[in-house]
């Protein structure tokens, strides 16, 4: 099966959460960073979450899974360690077109999320398609150790220029906008790769 690699804008929008425990916690992490409005159903949460939700992190409802419960949600995460309610969840899920992963089972999910990391505007992302998490953090790890954070300002910076030239070439036929933004730009994203060659790594 081929997969199309997508960023989700997942800003004040509806999420579900279903489990408690660690892998719950680091998808609650990820989705609270996305800046999502999230929801966790679970009848009981382990400390981190709970501190979490003291903090006002996130909507907790103190239930086992219902049906229907998926109701009005753009995004659903199954992360219980009951294979069968994760099943009956992505049922439910799919029965109303919602985006759905399970953290334990390729059945019903409908998108993976990928192994991330983020460096100014630029985002790095790995994704085994749900194969191999384990590969695709290494490789991410490998990724962040060649384009780490003391990049940042020349990525940032980098944007500004692009964004200046894109103005500057207003009312350029394709190609002397191309060969405009190639004079101006490529010298520079080549030094920066250059950097990124030479650092160094470990896995």
């Amino acid at each position: 099966m081929s997969w199309y690699p997508v960023s989700l804008n997942l800003k004040g929008r509806n999420c579900l959460i279903v489990g408690g425990g660690k892998v719950a916690e680091r998808k609650l992490k990820s989705l609270i960073k996305a800046e999502a409005n999230v929801t966790l159903i679970a009848p009981k949460i382990n400390a981190i979450l709970q501190e979490m939700r003291e903090a006002g992190a996130y909507h907790y409802l103190k239930s086992t899974y219902q049906a229907n419960d998926v109701n009005g949600f753009f995004l659903v995460i199954a992360a219980t360690n009951c294979s069968q309610t994760n099943s009956r969840i992505g049922a439910d899920a799919e029965s109303q077109a919602i985006l759905f992963n399970s953290a334990n089972s390729s059945e019903y999910s409908n998108f993976y999320p990928a192994a991330a990391s983020q460096c100014g505007d630029i985002q790095l992302a790995i994704s085994s398609n749900g194969q191999n998490p384990y590969l695709a953090k290494k490789i991410r790890k490998y990724l962040e150790q060649k384009f780490d954070s003391s990049l940042q300002d020349e990525v940032l910076e980098l944007g500004r220029l692009r964004n200046q030239l894109v103005k500057d070439t207003v009312g350029l036929g394709e190609k002397e906008k191309k060969a405009f933004m190639n004079d101006n730009l490529l010298e520079k994203v080549g030094a920066l790769l250059d950097k990124i060659d030479k650092n160094t790594w470990e896995l």
